[in-house]
Parts: C-alpha cells; structure tokens; sequence
C-alpha cells in the first residue's frame, strides 16, 4: 500500500510508515485510497477483484452446500423408498391373507344400483384383483383368466349410461351441446379417475356413456401381466382418445394412421395373442374409418394435401404393410375409395364387425367365483353342503364360488352330524343330529330334514343364528310336493285298507302325525320308489302294496284300485267286481 502522508510504498501490514513516520489507523482504507498518489485505476480495479474474490468464494460454499444437500436428500429418498416400500408390501400380504382366511371378504362385482355404490364395489374388485395378481401362488394361466373375467366385465359398462345409471346422481345440468358436456365430464372425472372410468359422448351430447380408461387399466395391471398383454395393454393406453364423433374425425389423420399401422405391426407379431380377435377388429375399425372419413370424402384441396401426406408418412414407416395397396390407392384417389374397393383391398380375412367387441348385455358376472371356490378348496377338508342365505331367508346347495354375507350359515357333514360355520367359515358351538337314515333335502329355497323312523318331516330354521328344527303339517308338504298324495298312516284301523286310486300314474307320501316308530320299514309291490323312501309311484290301475317294519309289529297291505277303470275291465271280461276287506 502507498502511504497517505508522504505517499510512498510501504508493507500492507504495517502500522507506521517507515519513511515519515505517519501512523496508520484501523480501517483506514478509505484514507488510503485518498492520498493523491493513490491511481483511480488501481483503487477500482483492486476493490473489483476483492469483490469479485468474495462472490466466487461465496458462490462455491453455496454450490458445496446445496449439492450436499441433494446428496442427502437422495440417501433419505433412497431409504424410504427401500423402507416404505418394504412395508407397503407387508401391508399388502397381511391384506390379501385376511381375504384368503375369510373368502367370504372377496368382492363381487355387483349390479349398479347408483353411480357412487358401483364406483366403490370397483374399486374394491380392482384392489383385490391387484393383490391377487401381485400376491397368488397361482400360475400365470389361472391368474390371466381371473384378469380376462376382469376385462369382459369391464366392457359391459359401456351399457351404462346417463338413463339407467348417471341419471340420478347427477347434480349438473343435462348436456345439450359439446361445451356443456365436457363441463359434466369433467365433475365427473373427479370420482371416475379413481377407478379408470371416463364419460364418453354419444352421438347426441345429451347422451352419454361409462367407458374404460385404457390407461388406468396399464398403470395398475401392466406389471402383472405377461410381456404380450403388457404391450397390448400399453399400445390401448396410447391410443386411448376416441378417434370419431359422428361423422367426424376428432384426431389428426397421421395420429389415426399411425393406431392403424401399430396395430397391424402388432397382430403380425402375435398372431397367437390371447386377445387377437379384439386387436383384429380394432385394426378393422380404424381403417375402416380413416377411408371413410368425412374429411376424406368431403375434402376440400387442404384436407386432400393433410391425408396424401399422412398416406405417404404411413407408407415410409411401415414399408411391408399389407394395407400398403390401399394406402398407395386413396394417395392417388382425389375421393377416396368405395366400401366394394375397400373390401377387395383389406387384406385380411376374418370377421369385419364393427360391434364385435361390444358386450350384448349389461348384466355384470362374478369374476371370482373361480379364486373363491380354490381358496375354499385349499383352505378346509370340511364337507360343506348346504347354505343359509340370511338376505333372502333362503337355503341353499353349497357353492364355494359365492360370497358369503353377515348372518349366512353353512353346514359340514360329519362323523358327529352336521357342524355349523359362520359367514367366516368358522366353526359355531352349535351341531345338528339327525336320525339314523334320515336325510337334508331342499324345496322351494328351504331345508327340510326326512325322519324315516317317524315318517315326519321337519323344516330347519334360523333365528338370529340358531338353528332348530320344526315339524310341518300336512298342509306345509302338500305345499311343498303340490303333485304328491298324502297318506296318513296314523289312520288305519286295520291291517288291510282300500284306497281309491285316481286313473293314471300317481305318487303318494305315507306320513304319520303322530310321530310314531316305524323303523326300518319296508314298502314292496308293483310301485316305483321315489325321492324319498315314503314315496311311490303307482301306475296299474290295480295294486297291492305292503308296509311292514323291522319290528314286525305293524303289517299292512294297502289296495290301490281305480273302481271305474277295474269295473269296466270286469264287465269287459265277464267278471264280477269285488272289495277287499
């Protein structure tokens, strides 16, 4: 530095000047730089570089610390992915165990009843299909025909739409053109999203439908499913947006020639595709349009110029197309071609229908009755037979296949009876003996149980759970076997009796009101046994049939005689009629 009383060069830290003496004070900079010897450029150009010195410095601990920054942040992240990750699957098994130690939890895909009730029974389908994918031990087979059970259900609700299931839950105006239509269709999105839905217009704006978002359906299932499903599955979510409305093609003619050309690439590549059906007529549809196209058919010179291009772009890209003659022909053609030329030009051969893929009902299945039954099979050895319906106060034969309810019961023969299980498949405290040779049958939507010993039969009711057994009355089994004659057996007085037989072949039922013992009985003679061992066919019009029990205590021979045809028969023949006593 330069001295400011006598202006010479002196050392940067000395305190006095060693030629004149003058003491330096602190911070005297400014002092300094005041002395006429100091230069203006040396001042400026060293009090840029002091700057410049500190704003670099500054800048590189900043950089050091932000990169330090990120570098954490990136081990955090890394971390809890790795954590998160861990422990959301964990969450998962503990989830899909919970739905195969209770199958009746597995979900059916039930009939709409409002928008808000179907949209939360898919959501909980989609989510134990996910698990089920991700989780099962089935093989991939078993599990893709679970996922195409998945797919044919979901193109049924192309069948719902705003007046048999958005009507009542639509708290917008109805639509009447296409600016107000994307304004409901955009509230809607809001709870569609969440399960891959979307509301598509219909010819009319004021109509519209419920149709599947390809693109949720990738993201969620693509990574389940084998390489060749995975493309086809990504190939719908690219080309997602309907191409047409009305007459009109709503996406640039190139976008639609390229659907066209990707498509074909990919048939030709998957001629075994489990879905090639569906991709054929896909590829159909959008030739079919891009030929027919109003824009092409209407064209003005500008429309004209777009299409040749995207004909000639098609051309480039897909060099060995069979479609190649006719993109070739409407590159020439100034009005396209006609639906004769077009047929004789496409050149593949199958089934070209437009609606192929469209479901022809709305009626939607249960796509895991299969899952639901091998679980069931796995999961016990216990001879489930029958079931109570607690919704309907029905019975009926087991079906592993079907979803069990809060308050529903099954029953499991056993070496002690019948055991009962909730709708949990859990053992209850409760178990039903039944009679030796006695038997469970089902009429009507009810169990009824057969005593053979007493000739009764007994209905099985539940009452808040408890099962027990009740005797009918004759009334009740004529009810229930309305083309059956009942015969009392209480009522006989001796060991002989006449009955008066209709003409023609008739069943009858021996019961006893009483309740009385009749084990091992036996019924023999020219009859026909039926379903249960007191009923029997009788078809002559003369018949001797005979009751006798183990017991020997009770013997009675019982005449079935159709007076009118027998009295004829007789007098044809000559011979008197006579009576048994």
């Amino acid at each position: 530095m330069f001295c400011p009383n006598c202006g010479k060069e002196i050392n940067d830290s000395s305190k006095y000047c060693l030629y004149c003496g003058h003491k330096f004070a602190e911070n005297s900079e400014d002092e300094i730089y005041s002395h006429s010897y100091y230069k203006d450029g040396y001042k400026k150009s060293h009090t840029q570089n002091e700057k410049k010195e500190y704003s670099f410095g500054d800048v590189f601990l900043k950089g050091v610390f932000a990169m330090l920054c990120v570098l954490l942040c990136l081990i955090a992240f890394l971390f809890l992915k790795n954590f998160i990750s861990g422990d959301l699957l964990s969450f998962d098994k503990m989830k899909y165990e919970q739905y195969i130690e209770n199958p009746s939890l597995i979900p059916e895909l039930t009939q709409p009843e409002t928008l808000s009730g179907f949209l939360e029974n898919l959501k909980e389908v989609q989510t134990f299909l996910e698990l089920y994918m991700k989780l099962s031990d089935d093989d991939m087979d078993t599990k893709m025909e679970t996922f195409d059970k998945y797919r044919k259900e979901l193109l049924k609700v192309q069948n719902f739409n705003n007046t048999n299931l958005l009507d009542g839950n639509v708290r917008y105006q109805i639509p009447r053109t296409e600016k107000e239509f994307k304004s409901v269709q955009k509230q809607y999105s809001k709870v569609l999203n969440k399960v891959g839905l979307m509301i598509v217009a219909d010819e009319s704006y004021s109509k519209y439908h419920l149709e599947e978002d390809a693109r949720f359906t990738y993201k969620k299932f693509g990574k389940y499913v084998p390489s060749d499903v995975r493309e086809y599955l990504k190939l719908r979510a690219e080309n997602y947006k309907p191409c047409m409305h009305k007459d009109e093609l709503i996406i640039k003619p190139y976008k639609l020639a390229q659907r066209i050309g990707q498509y074909e690439r990919f048939m030709n590549a998957n001629q075994e595709f489990r879905y090639i059906d569906e991709v054929k007529d896909y590829l159909f549809s959008y030739a079919f349009i891009y030929s027919f196209t109003s824009d092409r058919t209407n064209m003005i010179f500008l429309n004209k110029k777009v299409f040749v291009k995207s004909d000639k772009k098609f051309l480039k890209k897909y060099p060995d197309t069979g479609l190649k003659e006719l993109f070739s022909h409407l590159i020439s053609s100034a009005n396209g071609i006609s639906e004769k030329q077009f047929d004789e030009m496409y050149p593949y051969e199958y089934q070209k229908n437009l609606d192929a893929i469209k479901p022809e009902k709305s009626d939607l299945a249960d796509i895991f009755s299969t899952v639901r039954k091998n679980i069931m099979k796995l999961k016990s050895d216990a001879n489930f037979q029958y079931t109570y319906y607690s919704a309907t106060n029905t019975w009926g034969v087991y079906d592993p296949s079907k979803p069990l309810k809060k308050g529903d019961i099954l029953l499991a023969q056993s070496d002690n009876g019948y055991e009962v299980y909730d709708n949990k498949y859990k053992k209850t405290n409760q178990t039903l003996q039944l009679e030796e040779n006695a038997k469970f049958f089902i009429k009507n939507n009810q169990l009824f149980a057969y005593s053979p010993k007493h000739l009764q039969i007994q209905s099985l009711e539940s009452s808040y759970g408890s099962l027990s057994f009740r005797t009918i009355s004759v009334k009740a089994i004529k009810s229930i076997f309305p083309d059956v004659l009942i015969i009392n057996i209480d009522t006989f007085g001796e060991y002989s009796v006449q009955i008066d037989k209709p003409a023609g072949a008739k069943t009858y039922m021996l019961i006893s009101t009483s309740g009385g013992n009749y084990e091992g009985y036996r019924l023999n003679g020219n009859i026909q046994l039926g379903e249960l061992s007191n009923m029997f066919t009788i078809s002559d019009d003369k018949v001797q049939v005979n009751f006798s029990s183990e017991t020997g205590n009770e013997d009675y021979h019982m005449y079935f005689i159709n007076q009118q045809a027998v009295q004829s028969s007789e007098q044809d023949s000559g011979i008197e009629p006579t009576v048994a006593n």
